[in-house]
């Protein structure tokens, strides 16, 4: 009796046949069978994997593994997990930066996938530390989240021109706004961060004024985008798009850009409850930067109590 000869089994046929269990002949789409049956044929793609050599994005996904991890359980065991995430956390400064400065073909998803790794990192890590006993500045840590997305632009900027680049390709329209428009009590607390704007010029010069104003027409967007629809992208998508400038008075406790900051805290307090990283962030922002601001009259007064109230202040 002639032995039987080997069977390899292939998984890499068309959808359509492997739903019916029947043998693809694997030349689609369309493959035969799909065409005898006049059927759509389309073949399953895994997504590709990140290239190994981009350490910072690996470091990234192990450090908010851990981070997130340490989310979910109790102090101590806690803590070598808040550690371990710092520490993976650490190790993706340097070349990620050094990434952006050479954005290519082949870094340029690793090094966006990487961007939206830091600001979640940098938005839960005041909340989680506070395991150790630490007193963590979130204010401060969006400063440094502000600093490294600015790399974001230049990432988008020069990306979108490699058409073959899966994550710029399924992008949707990132400017419509949608067909739900904001409720009065929003539109009115971004109506008077202009009038405060327009009312510091003389101060604060044009250069600074356009930065907040520009600072404020983002803000009055996503905030749009939010109230059609509840999506992170919508909420962090403010933070990479604001100008180093704006940034920098965060940085200097310039009291306008506190008090707009203030306002994108509501925007992330509309992720409590959705994502394990930005529970309670929202309402801790708009407290550290309350306890910073000391409104001074009835306008300012008045621009501080609608994010005081949206958070239960």
């Amino acid at each position: 009796m002639p032995p039987r000869r080997a069977h390899t089994k292939s998984r890499q046929g068309c959808d359509q046949c492997k739903r019916r269990r029947v043998k693809c002949d694997e030349k689609g789409p369309p493959c035969s069978n799909c065409i005898s049956r006049e059927l759509s044929c389309t073949y399953f793609r895994a997504p590709s994997r990140p290239d190994s050599r981009h350490d910072f994005l690996m470091n990234g996904i192990l450090a908010l593994g851990a981070l997130h991890i340490a989310a979910t359980i109790e102090s101590p065991a806690s803590l070598v997990y808040i550690d371990t995430a710092l520490q993976y956390h650490n190790l993706t400064f340097a070349p990620y930066r050094a990434a952006v400065d050479s954005i290519n073909p082949l870094n340029c998803e690793a090094a966006l996938a990487q961007s939206i790794i830091t600001t979640v990192i940098g938005i839960a890590l005041p909340r989680v530390t506070a395991a150790r006993g630490e007193s963590s500045s979130l204010t401060e840590n969006i400063v440094v989240v502000f600093e490294l997305l600015q790399g974001v632009k230049k990432i988008h900027r020069i990306g979108e021109s490699w058409s073959k680049l899966e994550l710029f390709s399924r992008r949707r329209n990132f400017w419509d706004t949608g067909s739900v428009s904001l409720d009065s009590d929003t539109r009115d607390a971004l109506e008077r961060l202009d009038a405060l704007n327009d009312r510091t010029i003389a101060s604060i010069g044009p250069d600074q004024h356009q930065v907040n104003k520009d600072a404020i027409v983002y803000l009055r967007h996503f905030s749009n985008k939010v109230a059609n629809f509840v999506d992170a992208a919508n909420v962090l998508a403010w933070l990479a798009m604001i100008d180093k400038e704006f940034v920098d008075n965060v940085r200097r406790r310039q009291p306008l850009a506190l008090l707009i900051l203030m306002h994108w805290g509501v925007l992330l307090g509309e992720l409590d409850g959705q994502h394990w990283w930005a529970r309670d962030s929202g309402r801790a922002l708009v407290t550290e930067l309350l306890d910073a601001l000391h409104p001074g009259d009835m306008e300012w007064a008045n621009a501080v109590a609608w994010p005081q109230k949206k958070m239960g202040l």
